[in-house]
């Protein structure tokens, strides 16, 4: 018997009167109800992107449906029906049984696996999808399981059968729990990534059709036809770098391509007609590609999630920011701009990992800037690729460099290979843009030239530590040189951070004479073109990230050199970047010194630094190898999403607001506190969130008071000044070196 034919026989939707068995206690909403709300998904899922699931044959989709058919069957027990009684406000049901057990394994005892025509590992991966597609702290117990099943819902058998117009167990037998305790492991083959697709599904239509959302959005719109007529629009020619992601959108591609070369464009190109994540390393990139395709382009077929997104919706004043930010986080966007934190972190496993790996079966996934991300992420990121691909997905690294280390490591795996993947290397080497100048001497000792630079032209400088260029921005305004100064790096509020990125930004286009001094926080993330950059030395893919806000789109004349590196006492070494690599790319740069120093050249530079033989020996390669090891090896399921957040930051960071901040919004938390309005309390909420820095836990640990009261004791008071003024954007930020005195 076909899965079809037998699904029709089993469930056939009538009028009939049936007891009412609740699955949701906010929405009153029937587990029937509910359960067609999960069919209504599982077909658009299947309509619109069927073909586009290689690993999903006729008989994995109806095993899907089976399973939402009978995820949720288990509710029915009475103990949870008068769980939700009591929250509805309604009569409690006499019961003898009054033990709780998650429902979910409870829905597994209520399947007739004899009457489903199932294999062996049909009946196992249809028994795991539903029996996990909630993961529980508990582990499943048999007695108590048997105890619910005997004394309760079988009790109940023909009133289920009636509410659910399905047939259920005619006898029971409790084996299952047996088999729930023997989870699905790497080492079970091909059988556990069909297991992960089913349960993956599962879940994003069971967390869609709770919210009552569509499990995938603006299916009809195509990111590829907007890029083109925006292109259109602007007179813009495609370019060979997008002519080449343009004609391989049925392969993996990885593009290395030098900044300004349209990159953004490229890559929307490649993704054409379908579903996708788009991610990169910073949250202004993102924001700033969000504000270019949904207000730019036109697409309203884009979302947007990473930590400070909701944040930013609602400041940016998008009238439907809840619904964009409710599809985000559902992946249900047709085009999901994000970090690799919200959606890539399923290479440690954490319980319920399947719906993100799950969510990209049917799409592609976009990692731009790979380079710019420390080795243990950067293992984490090319574990994902080789999940991706499992499960059917397909995915474009897009790059200015591409260290070594990471393309031979994608090739040892086969996530890149001849058959699935394209290669291209685009340069244009005819337009120089950087003479660069050595100076050995500590960056500190070249403020003479900043001013002086200044007097006529835009000044960048870049350093690698928050302290060092609060150093430099306070020696600079003590010597009173009639020169725009201004400082922009991480230990500023949410708030006064949004208006500084906004502010070099209309600096820059309004081509004003100054100095802004910043930390590596521009390197990738903000769209800016300086006339001159002085920097401390990094190691090269970040040099030549830096490089990229300096005649960003000019071709350099004449003989003067407008990128000055200083190589002396270079801060954040090495708690920042790795010593070793820094002192490599002193000596591969060292020729170039008074010269011009061209594309082509900054791509091989970066090519011979990440060597597997030139880093040996090196706490980078030691870091990278390790990660990779780690996730080859670890065992499913033993962490929870928040644990491998955690692991994934390594760092912690923790949320402070500075005392005198605080003392402002104390208010603001008490009128939260009172507020029943949801969209007033959300308002409030990012008010108070505004206000917070994230800072190194060990670094705020002296100095930190106590914590905010509910609900946001997340976020720890601060006794240390802060130094900003919202109205001409002067300030240091937090002050660590500056405790409050004793009465302020």
């Amino acid at each position: 018997m076909r899965m079809e034919s037998l699904y029709f026989s089993i469930y056939k939707p009538g009028g009939r009167k049936t007891t009412m068995f609740y699955a949701k206690s906010e929405t009153k909403e029937a587990i029937r109800e509910h359960t067609d709300r999960l069919l209504d998904n599982w077909e658009l899922l299947r309509d619109c992107y069927g073909e586009r699931f290689v690993r999903m044959n006729e008989r994995m989709w109806e095993l899907l449906r089976l399973a939402i058919e009978y995820h949720d069957i288990g509710k029915a027990n009475t103990a949870f029906q008068n769980k939700i009684r009591r929250a509805i406000q309604e009569e409690v049901l006499e019961t003898d049984c009054d033990v709780d057990v998650p429902h979910n394994y409870l829905s597994v005892g209520l399947v007739p696996f004899n009457k489903l025509n199932l294999t062996k590992e049909e009946t196992r991966l249809l028994t795991h999808a539903i029996g996990y597609h909630h993961e529980r702290d508990k582990r499943p117990d048999k007695e108590a399981i048997r105890l619910v099943l005997e004394s309760d819902l079988y009790l109940q058998r023909e009133k289920i059968v009636k509410h659910m117009n399905l047939p259920v167990v005619e006898k029971l037998s409790f084996r299952f729990v047996d088999h729930l305790l023997r989870r699905y492991t790497i080492h079970d083959g091909e059988a556990f990534w069909d297991y992960v697709l089913i349960k993956g599904l599962l879940q994003r239509i069971d967390h869609a059709a709770s919210a009552h959302l569509p499990v995938e959005s603006y299916t009809d719109q195509h990111v590829g036809v907007y890029v083109r007529h925006y292109m259109k629009r602007q007179s813009f020619q495609l370019n060979d770098l997008q002519r080449f992601t343009a004609s391989h959108t049925n392969k993996n591609v990885v593009v290395i391509a030098q900044t300004g070369m349209g990159k953004t464009e490229a890559a929307l190109l490649w993704i054409d007609r379908d579903k996708a994540f788009f991610t990169l390393p910073l949250r202004v990139s993102i924001n700033a590609i969000y504000e270019r395709i949904r207000h730019q382009m036109g697409c309203e077929a884009v979302g947007l999630l990473h930590s400070t997104s909701a944040f930013y919706l609602a400041e940016r004043g998008e009238e439907n920011w809840e619904v964009i930010k409710q599809q985000s986080q559902q992946l249900s966007m047709k085009l999901l701009l994000t970090t690799v934190d919200q959606i890539l972190k399923f290479p440690f496993y954490y319980r319920g990992f399947e719906k993100e790996l799950a969510g990209m079966a049917n799409a592609k996934v976009v990692i731009d800037e790979i380079q710019a991300y420390d080795p243990k992420i950067a293992a984490m990121l090319i574990k994902s690729l080789e999940m991706i691909k499992k499960v059917g997905g397909q995915f474009m690294i897009m790059t200015a460099t591409l260290p070594t280390l990471y393309l031979d490591e994608l090739k040892r795996r086969n996530i890149v290979d001849e058959d699935c993947t394209v290669f291209g290397k685009f340069i244009d080497n005819e337009n120089h843009r950087h003479r660069i100048q050595f100076h050995d001497r500590e960056i500190t000792e070249g403020i003479e030239d900043f001013i002086k630079a200044a007097r006529s032209a835009q000044v960048l400088v870049i350093v690698n530590t928050v302290r060092r260029g609060i150093e430099l921005y306070e020696h600079l305004s003590d010597m009173d040189a009639d020169i725009p100064v201004y400082l922009l790096h991480s230990q500023f509020t949410q708030e006064d951070r949004q208006g500084l990125e906004r502010r070099i930004k209309e600096f820059n286009m309004a081509k004003e004479k100054g100095i802004w001094i910043t930390t590596q926080l521009v390197e990738a993330s903000i769209d800016i073109d300086f006339d001159y950059l002085f920097t401390e030395m990094s190691p090269l893919d970040s040099l030549f990230q830096r490089l990229g806000r300096c005649y960003r789109r000019r071709s350099i004349q004449g003989e003067q050199c407008n990128i000055h590196i200083f190589t002396q006492n270079v801060s954040g070494v090495p708690s920042v970047y790795d010593e070793h690599l820094v002192r490599e790319s002193i000596c591969l740069l060292e020729p170039y010194d008074g010269k011009i120093l061209d594309e082509r050249s900054k791509v091989e530079l970066v090519e011979k630094l990440y060597e597997r033989e030139r880093l040996k020996g090196t706490a980078f390669l030691q870091e990278f190898e390790d990660a990779l090891s780690m996730f080859d090896h670890l065992d499913p399921y033993e962490l929870n999403k928040q644990e491998a957040q955690r692991k994934l930051r390594d760092i912690q960071t923790i949320p402070v607001i500075p005392r005198r901040i605080y003392d402002r919004i104390a208010d603001l938390i008490e009128e939260y506190r009172r507020c029943r309005n949801g969209k007033e309390r959300i308002g409030l909420r990012m008010g108070v969130e505004k206000k917070t820095i994230s800072v190194h836990r060990f670094l705020a640990e002296k100095y930190v008071s106590e914590r905010l009261p509910k609900p946001f004791e997340h976020i720890y008071i601060i006794d240390v000044e802060y130094d900003f003024d919202q109205e001409n954007g002067k300030g240091t930020g937090i002050q660590f070196d500056k405790s409050l005195p004793a009465f302020y």
